[in-house]
């Protein structure tokens, strides 16, 4: 059972990692007294820095267990979000979103790799993460809900640093849980040859167009609904019925949908969310875009857990592989939120959102790949322990007369009469 709260709890402080910046940028710039532009540059180095983690972080986890890497993930949050509520001049709060990367993908590679492995018997890795992942949309969602209630009333350093302490509670259950062990004999270099393997390129290339769509949608949406003359309140509410519809349709997906059909589900999502992303770009009322814009949401949601959960399906459920495939999914959380920025600042941003269109197309076709294309991973070998070998004559001649002295001499009990009439048949 704690093993299975502290799944929950990785990504769901996962979550909370990823959106803090974006829910106290605004006060943090006056704080800091910095522009629009440097605090860009703090979600780019939390991001940057993850990508690196992730490598790391992925290898350590089989090496040394679930258990110390959580408890140093959810410690080593609590102290980042600290600094950053303590910072005092830009390069500390930077330096603190680097340590953050690090925090951050020792929650996520604890949470997306130890749920698969121990929920629904660990026969259903796409199912499991889908559940999972739920719990990353709560983190995200109620981070800036928190921010807004308590920043007012309490200020920026208390209202940042509350949030820094809800990181910690996870390891007061977490240091008692009991988990599966590391696998026996791993090295770190094994890592490098899961390189090798095409369900981790697969894999890998279906999160980056997968994080390419989340991250700038993200980020883009209310951009894209005050094109259509939408205040930026309403804007803002449209935006979490977009996390709202991703956190349901993940929910759903983790209870309704048969482990052999995961295969399939990410090809149809991808082409509906093409669809629907076309439909953004096209739309010519507030009405369509919005509507749009819930379906895309709903549709993107059970995309990334499936895809983690099919990748295991096809390699191996390890951290290794998953800081494998998300390091490359990172690299589209990366590059195309720039890509669709400059873009949409030399033409409009219904424009610019056509080549999420294509990546969304792209997508289609990798997924079809992973799980079509690549062969599932044989079942885990049974260990079977020899039958002992028969007792030879002497042996058995033995036996017995080590079975009668302690019955001539008094010092027999009914348990030595059993152990012993047992080893003489």
């Amino acid at each position: 059972m704690v093993a299975i709260m502290t799944a929950f709890s990785g990504v769901f402080a996962l979550g909370v990692i990823f959106s803090i910046l974006g829910s106290i940028k605004l006060k943090l710039a006056e704080e800091l007294k910095i522009d629009d532009a440097q605090v860009g540059k703090l979600i780019s180095a939390l991001m940057f820095s993850s990508l690196i983690f992730v490598l790391l972080i992925g290898p350590l986890t089989d090496l040394l267990g679930f258990k110390l890497i959580a408890v140093v993930g959810f410690a080593a949050g609590g102290i980042c979000v600290w600094l950053l509520a303590s910072a005092i001049s830009y390069k500390a709060a930077f330096v603190a979103c680097l340590l953050l990367g690090f925090a951050a993908m020792c929650v996520n590679t604890v949470g997306n790799t130890l749920g698969p492995n121990i929920l629904f018997d660990g026969e259903n890795p796409a199912a499991a993460s889908n559940l999972l992942n739920v719990f990353f949309g709560v983190g995200a969602f109620i981070t800036p809900l928190i921010v807004a209630a308590l920043l007012t009333k309490l200020g920026y350093k208390m209202t940042v640093g509350i949030i820094g302490a809800i990181l910690f509670l996870p390891i007061v259950y977490t240091i008692f849980g009991t988990f599966p062990p590391p696998p026996e004999g791993f090295r770190v270099t094994q890592a490098i040859g899961l390189l090798g393997r095409g369900g981790v390129w697969a894999g890998g290339l279906a999160l980056f167009c997968y994080m390419s769509l989340e991250v700038t949608l993200a980020g883009f949406v209310t951009t894209y609904l005050k094109s259509h003359e939408m205040t930026d309140e309403k804007a803002g509410t449209a935006l979490s019925g977009f996390w709202i519809a991703l956190m349901l349709a993940r929910l759903i997906a983790a209870f309704t949908i048969p482990a052999g059909a995961f295969v399939f589900v990410v090809p149809v999502l991808a082409l509906v969310a093409a669809i629907s992303l076309g439909a953004m770009v096209s739309a010519k009322s507030v009405g369509i875009g919005v509507g749009a814009t819930l379906v895309t949401g709903f549709v993107l949601g059970p995309i990334f857990p499936t895809l983690v959960g099919v990748t295991f399906s096809k390699t191996e459920a390890s951290g290794s592989v998953f800081s494998l495939i998300f390091a490359i999914g990172l690299l589209g959380a990366i590059l195309m939120p720039s890509l669709i920025g400059k873009y949409a600042a030399e033409m409009n941003i219904r424009q610019s959102l056509r080549i999420l269109v294509g990546v969304a197309a792209a997508l289609i076709l990798v997924s079809a790949v992973l799980g079509f294309g690549v062969p599932d991973a044989p079942p885990a070998p049974v260990e079977t322990v020899p039958p002992a070998p028969p007792l030879a004559d002497e042996d058995l001649e033995a036996s017995a007369i080590e079975t009668i002295e302690p019955v001539l001499s008094g010092a027999w009990t009914e348990a030595t009469v059993r152990t012993d009439y047992a080893a003489i048949r």
